[in-house]
């Protein structure tokens, strides 16, 4: 093997994993219409509701290699689809290349009257936004439209796609409002919620009131909640918020893991993309490598880690490249390279086109004298370097070659 301090070897893998346009930038083919349309936020449903009484959009965005496994993903379903798609599909995307979230299929679900649907309560007179005494009329239908979602379109998602069992509900301002009641109404229905900036006031902040009792009756809450609203966001928002989570923190249920956050100076439609960002980074947070799985590594623990992981989350489910990468070099300078090896193997396998990773890795085997295995590695390398067009084939059919001479007789 060629000499390299770890030191070298450490920089060199990270300017493969995370500069390198050919290893971390690896396009996506979009596909494309007869007349050159790029497609790829996904495909709308005419769904007819028995529940509602009419027929509803639904745009749903399959993960990227969907159609190439038999995998089951995690659902994300988006209130005010259309509104939304856009951003959130882009985000998702972004966040699952890093690693940071699961791959996901995305159910945004369009609006057809949302005062309607997302009100937990019929609107009287001095109602915010109305006008006279009129109120909003037709609202007070949060009731029939979980309904639907619990009926209707959740069973129609599970049985026509290949779903997993967590569930995600987000919802910005209205929809942040029938995302709180949804939690306090029907607690079992999904597992982690992105609320936006919640409408609280609703109703002189009913949603606020009740919430003592819900969080006081449920000592055990195993759901994951994140609750963003921007820094410049007004009247009816932040204060109402505030008072809400308030009733949270003092009767925080076991288990249940939740954060509130003001995010910068955005205004309360300006902050959507922010808070879609950060709170699917919030929910799988857990993807993220322990200080104690590094401080206490060994193989066993950290396989167990990696199996419970894809259990709550998904087959697909990985950890950030970098923490993979990270926890490599720790073992490395303290001379596990064969427990380096095992997790080098595991990034290997969920980050397919990082060639920086199978070269660590080959180079290890042939540290711990595995020269077959070092071999396998780089032809493995060779072919990917090939279907990702990296143009790394010559130099690591010259590491093979070295390697083949060394193991003759």
């Amino acid at each position: 093997m060629k000499t390299k301090t770890i030191k070298q070897i450490i920089l060199c893998i990270i300017g493969l994993l995370c500069y390198h346009p050919s290893n971390a930038q690896v396009a996506h083919k979009i596909e494309t219409t007869e007349d050159q349309q790029l497609l790829g936020l996904g495909t709308q449903h005419i769904f007819k509701s028995t529940v509602l009484q009419e027929e509803r959009p639904i745009i749903i965005s399959l993960p990227i290699g969907y159609e190439d496994t038999g995998a089951n993903y995690p659902v994300l379903y988006v209130l005010d689809g259309l509104q939304n798609i856009k951003h959130t599909v882009g985000t998702v995307e972004l966040l699952t290349e890093s690693g940071l979230i699961p791959p996901l299929i995305v159910v945004g679900i369009e609006s057809l009257d949302r005062n309607r649907d997302l009100t937990p309560s019929n609107a009287g007179q001095d109602l915010h936004g109305s006008t006279g005494n009129a109120g909003i009329p037709q609202s007070g239908g949060a009731s029939k439209f979980l309904k639907f979602l619990r009926e209707e379109l959740i069973p129609f998602v599970d049985v026509n796609f290949r779903s997993h069992s967590y569930r995600i509900l987000e919802g910005h301002s209205l929809g942040g409002l029938f995302s709180i009641y949804t939690l306090m109404e029907n607690p079992n229905l999904f597992d982690a919620f992105v609320v936006e900036a919640p409408a609280l006031w609703w109703n002189k902040e009913e949603m606020t009131a009740k919430a003592t009792t819900f969080f006081t009756s449920n000592k055990n809450l195993d759901k994951t909640v994140y609750f963003g609203i921007g820094g410049g966001d007004g009247w009816g928002m932040r204060q109402e918020l505030i008072r809400y989570v308030d009733v949270i923190e003092q009767h925080t249920p076991n288990n249940f893991k939740w954060l509130h956050e003001e995010v910068g100076n955005e205004g309360h439609m300006a902050s959507r993309l922010l808070l879609n960002y950060k709170g699917l980074k919030f929910l799988f947070s857990d993807l993220k490598l322990s200080e104690d799985l590094t401080d206490n590594f060994s193989d066993i623990a950290f396989l167990k880690a990696e199996q419970e992981l894809k259990k709550k989350y998904g087959e697909m489910a990985r950890r950030p490249a970098e923490d993979y990468f990270n926890l490599v070099s720790v073992l490395v300078e303290n001379g596990n390279d064969l427990g380096a090896i095992t997790v080098l193997k595991r990034a290997s396998e969920v980050y397919p086109m990082y060639i920086g990773l199978l070269t660590y890795l080959a180079g290890l085997y042939e540290k711990t004298g595995q020269k077959n295995k070092a071999i396998e590695t780089y032809l493995h390398g060779v072919e990917v370097s090939k279907n990702y067009k990296q143009g790394q084939e010559d130099d690591l059919l010259q590491e093979i070659s070295r390697l083949e001479k060394t193991n003759k007789p």
